[in-house]
């Protein structure tokens, strides 16, 4: 693939900068200016006759929405040149390049009607008659200052490789993100080194969804850091996204190549009979003494009495998992006296090609040593096998079923296969265990099998805390599971293609952000910059536990906008960027966990209970997901675990729901029974559900989209829900709460069919808080493919 000629800087992009941006940039010194601010706008895939949000400030003096469809010019020679997005959790351009340029509209605009329409929120529409693509967007207020934007722009969040979270050399790359693909359109990606000395094109070599592509890499780029730009195929020269800063780095050397030292030269027989711990720690120690290298495990059947300690730079390989087999004998360990894990390692260690048989154990594969050190798994072709209650023995009498149930819950969380640190894989493995999965951390979990055999413990059954993480085309059955539970929580998570024919156990979560908390809710003393001064001793916590959780403003002035903590005392807090509108006496905030960018798209639920966003999360998307007798879609945003957790800006889209009808527990008084349903809940406070998104969903058999009760104003707020196929239901659509704790609320061409009631706004809910437009109309037809004319 050739490489680029360096890219000149072109004085046009970088004398192109809007005068609304230098604006912004001052109002984000000062915060005092009246001209209209943004936070956030919607970012989904938006189709002709899609409704848009507008998240900021001062919105109210905007007098006027227009709207112009960029041409899509072809940019196969075309250097990169971007447009900005505003981020509720960072200043504008924030690490942005001087390819930043000006609209590309010129003087295309056609004018859009504002809705509901308020100081912190718009609305308008994209025309329906207009082709797909990218389309820029011009608020203007009294003054006649400008601020654009655009929508359907590319949007790049991380990446990864085999080398982590890093570009490689020769390789492919994976992209997530959003508005990555779009039908019939091959997207690209230009890496420009830093120096602008090198660049790099590659074209997608494989588009997953809308959220997740691969590139291939060259193999002759010089390592270093690089600036990385996606384009869709569509809005031509300006529409490509912000840079992301990448480090390219070259292929590792293959560390299990150094040498080979086979079990059976050590003393191993595999007859099934013989002890072969000795002969698997000689070998094992070999290894280590040499600085790594593969420890081979020929056909046959070997038993194992203790824990196997794999060093550094060491590989345990088997002949393959249908040949060779190691079976742990557990009848010479006491009650209690188990060992911590059967194969333990810290870092850069791999187990593959392997049978692995137990009966009662806590740990099957798990890392120790200093948290710092982990990292650098991999676990490849393994089928692991445990029950702690497998002999007749055990299972005789509920006396020895007790006391094995007893061992393994006296430390639930550290049973199981547990692995943390950066670059992790998990591939093409079949797993049934009796304890825990925990993956936390950077990598890959693929093409594997995740069950459990039921041992009475009503515990969960797999903890995922992503930090950059590839889960898909997995089959996972057993009790429920959730995404982490510390102040620096899951981000950047990309989950897709993955099945779950069950859950029966617990509260029955197939998905669940669980966890969290809160250092502190309240008004503020004063804000200047970066620091954010609180009442006196308002943060009952340690200087600096909160580092990396966020402080979201949830109410007043600057609502919706969040930062990072950087560093804390217990009454003042220092963030990674000054907010763009600053809190002032009006604002309450919340200092919360932060759960950022995770991505679900097309998985598959049958019988489980609740498919939730539970407390905190940020831009998440679930896309595609079907179920069935399930209990619904949950966006929740609340006062949870003694704090108030947000969910912003999350898109529930294309997911379908069918056979309705759910029953939870006792099928009636526990809450969750009732029908399948997308439902939004902001509760415990204002400002806790704001900019839901829910479009394009077909749901059947009673399933149907719920706003929850509450009295607290504005607790669900800036919802948009549109374009979706309600079938057979007795409320379609139901807005819960009172006066306005559900509001501003887009309700607009949806289609019903079979359906008693379309929209049933509680009798409590002023009228002004919501609108309906066009709804039940003929589904809106499919816009003609992408083309060069502007508006037609």
């Amino acid at each position: 693939m050739p490489a680029l000629k360096p890219y000149r800087k072109l004085a046009v992009i970088a004398a192109c900068t809007l005068l609304t941006f230098a604006a912004q940039a001052q109002n984000a010194k000062n915060g005092s200016s009246n001209s209209p601010k943004l936070f956030q706008v919607t970012t989904a895939e938006t189709l002709p006759g899609d409704a848009v949000l507008v998240r900021g400030e001062d919105l109210d003096k905007v007098t006027q929405v227009q709207v112009a469809r960029l041409t899509d010019d072809n940019v196969d020679n075309i250097p990169p040149a971007y447009m900005p997005l505003p981020r509720e959790d960072d200043a504008l351009d924030h690490g942005g390049t001087d390819r930043r340029a000006k609209d590309a509209a010129e003087n295309k605009y056609q004018p859009a009607d504002k809705l509901l329409q308020n100081s912190q929120s718009l609305k308008f529409v994209i025309p329906a008659t207009w082709k797909e693509g990218v389309y820029s967007v011009r608020l203007t207020d009294a003054g006649s200052q400008a601020t654009d934007f655009y929508v359907n722009v590319p949007q790049v969040k991380w990446v990864i490789s085999e080398e982590g979270l890093n570009v490689t050399a020769g390789s492919y790359l994976r992209v997530q993100g959003k508005n990555l693909q779009r039908k019939g359109l091959t997207g690209q990606v230009v890496l420009i080194s830093k120096e602008s000395k090198q660049a790099i094109r590659a074209k997608v070599a494989n588009a997953f969804d809308d959220f997740s592509v691969s590139v291939n890499i060259p193999g002759s780029i010089s390592p270093g850091a690089y600036y990385l730009y996606y384009h869709n195929g569509q809005g031509g020269k300006t529409a490509w996204s912000e840079p992301l800063q990448v480090n390219l780095v070259n292929p590792s050397p293959n560390k299990w190549d150094k040498k080979t030292f086979n079990v059976k030269d050590y003393g191993a027989k595999g007859d099934g009979v013989n002890n072969e711990t000795s002969a698997f720690q000689s070998a094992l120690d070999a290894a280590k003494q040499q600085g790594g290298g593969t420890v081979y495990v020929p056909h046959g059947r070997y038993m194992i009495t203790a824990e196997l300690q794999l060093p550094p730079f060491t590989m345990l390989k088997g002949e393959s998992a249908a040949a060779t087999q190691l079976f742990w004998n557990s009848l010479g360990w006491d009650y209690g006296k188990l060992p911590n894990s059967l194969i333990s390692g810290t870092h850069h260690f791999a187990i593959k090609d392997l049978n692995i048989w137990a009966t009662r154990a806590w740990g099957i594969i798990m890392q120790n040593g200093p948290m710092e050190e982990m990292g650098n798994v991999l676990l490849e072709n393994l089928v692991v096998r445990q029950s702690a209650q497998m002999s007749s023995k055990m299972y005789r009498t509920k006396a020895s079923r007790d006391s094995v149930d007893a061992e393994l819950n006296s430390r639930w969380t550290k049973t199981g296969i547990v692995i943390r640190g950066d670059n992790l894989k998990v591939r093409n493995c079949d797993f049934n265990a009796s304890g825990m999965y925990t993956v936390a951390g950077t990598g890959f979990i693929q093409h594997c099998r995740f069950t459990r055999n039921n041992t009475g413990i009503n515990q969960p059954y797999m903890t995922i805390q992503s930090k950059g993480l590839i889960f898909e085309d997995c089959y996972k059955q057993a009790d429920g599971y959730a995404y982490g539970a510390t102040i620096v929580e899951s981000r950047d998570l990309y989950e897709a293609r993955n099945i779950i024919p069950f859950d029966y156990t617990n509260d029955r979560e197939v998905m669940t952000l669980d966890g969290g908390g809160g250092a502190y809710a309240g008004p503020v003393a004063s804000a200047n910059g970066n620091t954010i001064n609180l009442p006196g001793g308002s943060i009952q916590a340690p200087a600096n536990k909160w580092n990396g959780g966020g402080v979201f403003i949830i109410e007043g002035r600057g609502a919706g906008q969040f930062r990072r903590i950087t560093g804390h005392t217990a009454d003042a807090v220092q963030l990674d960027q000054p907010f763009l509108v600053a809190p002032d006496a009006s604002s309450v905030i919340s200092i919360t966990t932060v759960r950022q960018n995770l991505y679900f798209v097309n998985n598959e639920v049958t019988d489980g209970g609740a498919y939730q966003l539970y407390g905190s999360a940020q831009n998440c998307v679930i896309a595609g997901l079907k179920m069935r007798r399930s209990g619904g879609i949950v966006c929740r945003g609340s006062l949870l675990y003694h704090g108030k957790q947000p969910s912003w800006y999350n898109d529930v889209v294309e997911c379908e729901l069918r056979e309705g009808n759910y029953s939870h527990w006792y099928g009636t008084g526990d809450q969750h029974s009732g029908y399948q349903s997308i439902n939004l809940i902001g509760s415990g406070g204002a400002g806790l559900n704001i900019g839901a998104l829910v479009r394009r969903n077909r749901l059947y058999d009673y399933s149907c989209i719920i706003t929850s009760t509450g009295k607290d104003p504005n607790s669900v707020t800036d919802v948009i829900i549109e374009d979706n196929s309600i079938n057979t239901a007795k409320e379609a659509i139901t807005l819960g709460g009172v006066g306005t704790n559900t509001s501003n609320v887009l309700i607009r061409n949806n289609h019903y069919g079979n359906v008693e009631k379309r929209v049933n706004a509680n009798q409590g809910l002023k009228q002004a808080s919501y609108m309906i437009m066009e709804d039940g109309a003929s589904p809106v037809k499919k816009p003609a493919a992408p083309g060069n004319n502007n508006n037609q």
